[in-house]
């Protein structure tokens, strides 16, 4: 017989009845025994049932709600082989991305009623990471759906932070558990081909979130200079180049991701386009100052500044000070789409940051749309903190032709 979580009061308002994530604080008490990784039934303070959920004390997440459908028969590997056929499912026969691409998100942890399990494609490899322990204990079911869907040469799984493995009880990233990768994994993704540096490359690899927000900004990108901050494998870069660009500066702290971006582009037929260098986001857009370079389209997509609630204060600082420097260099009339990817900075607090740094530099900005990762990423709807990638597309609106404009005769 299951253990029974009897939750608090206090978590069955409203808004929060079916949030996949309790905290500790939130259970009032647990019957019966259980260990770390258990699926557990949940219950209310007056024994009304809830929900399914895994179980791990040690977490910060205590339970991740995985049903809550009383006869779920969350224990049987079916159950979660029938999660991931539902994920297939939806991006092969529901989204058809396998006309646009070979790589995209298959699971997208609570969206797809997995929790904490991400797996992405690129081309005939998938790579996951697990960041729950109860999940980690029933992979073997859920790779084997996978394999039968997809027929990879090759699963890998990537790690997680060692904070997060120490404290849900993870082992280390295992590498390749399935088949033998392949020295290079090229993936196509709308029309753009970029080798993905599988073997210890930055999260997974290619960055499948920004598909949709790639092809936006490249559609503004004819006649005007771009320049693409943080560009990793160089997919903004190549995408605004063969869009029309006159030109277009790019920089990524990552060595690999140098040499990798300049190589793609020179495959592209736009590499005398495309100006890649190493370097320090801050250092970078300071020195470009310094030259007084001006540009008509900005990407900047840094990496995260908040990895926890208690960096909150250092993530304001860090997208104030960034977005700060790239208005100085944001020729009148310019574009800038700038993007958060950390869950720690909600959507509304990083657009009163970009409203106070343009109120400070003085910038008449409007604001032409809000954006979120690509349709492979779907969000459970009582779990906002799953919309972790928040993307503003801005224009300056000093047009140059109201600059430039002659006074008026009176």
């Amino acid at each position: 017989m299951a253990a029974t979580a009897f939750l608090k009061a206090s978590r069955l308002r409203a808004g929060l009845k079916r949030h996949p994530w309790v905290y500790p604080s939130s259970i009032e008490r647990i019957e019966g025994k259980y260990a770390n990784g258990d699926a557990v039934r949940v219950r209310a303070p007056d024994g009304k049932f809830l929900g399914h959920a895994l179980i791990n004390d040690a977490s910060r997440l205590a339970l991740r709600m995985v049903s809550f459908d009383k006869d779920a028969a969350v224990d049987e590997p079916a159950f979660w082989v029938s999660r991931v056929q539902d994920a297939v499912r939806l991006r092969e026969e529901v989204l058809r991305l396998p006309a646009r691409a070979d790589a995209y998100r298959i699971v997208h942890s609570e969206g797809d009623g997995l929790p904490g399990l991400i797996v992405d494609r690129y081309a005939d490899v998938l790579v996951y990471t697990v960041s729950c322990l109860g999940i980690q204990q029933r992979l073997e079911p859920i790779l084997a759906a996978l394999s039968e869907a997809y027929a990879p040469r090759a699963i890998v799984e990537h790690g997680v932070s060692a904070g997060l493995r120490a404290a849900e009880g993870l082992p280390e990233g295992r590498g390749v558990v399935q088949g033998e990768l392949p020295e290079v994994v090229r993936c196509t993704v709308d029309g753009i081909s970029l080798e993905v540096p599988l073997g210890g490359g930055q999260k997974t690899g290619l960055f499948l979130d920004q598909r949709e927000n790639v092809q936006r900004v490249a559609r503004l990108a004819q006649g005007r200079r771009v320049l693409d901050a943080c560009c990793y494998l160089g997919a903004f870069s190549i995408a605004c180049a063969k869009a029309g660009a006159t030109s277009v500066r790019a920089f990524d702290q990552s060595a690999e991701a140098v040499e990798l971006a300049t190589r793609h582009a020179e495959q592209h037929g736009v590499g005398e386009r495309v100006e890649v260098v190493q370097g320090e986001l801050f250092s970078q857009l300071n020195g470009l100052i310094k030259e007084r370079a001006e540009f008509d389209l900005i990407v900047l997509d840094p990496p995260k500044f908040a990895t926890s609630k208690k960096n909150a204060d250092k993530a304001v600082r860090g997208y104030t000070d960034c977005n700060r420097l790239a208005l100085k260099l944001l020729a009148p009339g310019g574009i800038l789409f700038t993007c958060s990817c950390s869950h720690h900075m909600p959507e509304d607090e990083l657009e009163l940051v970009l409203r106070q740094v343009a109120d400070r530099t003085k910038v008449d900005l409007r604001l032409l749309g809000k954006f979120g990762p690509g349709l492979d990423h779907p969000i459970d709807i009582h779990c906002p903190e799953g919309r972790y990638l928040k993307g503003f597309l801005l224009q300056r609106r000093d047009t140059p032709a109201a600059v430039e404009a002659p006074a008026l005769d009176q």
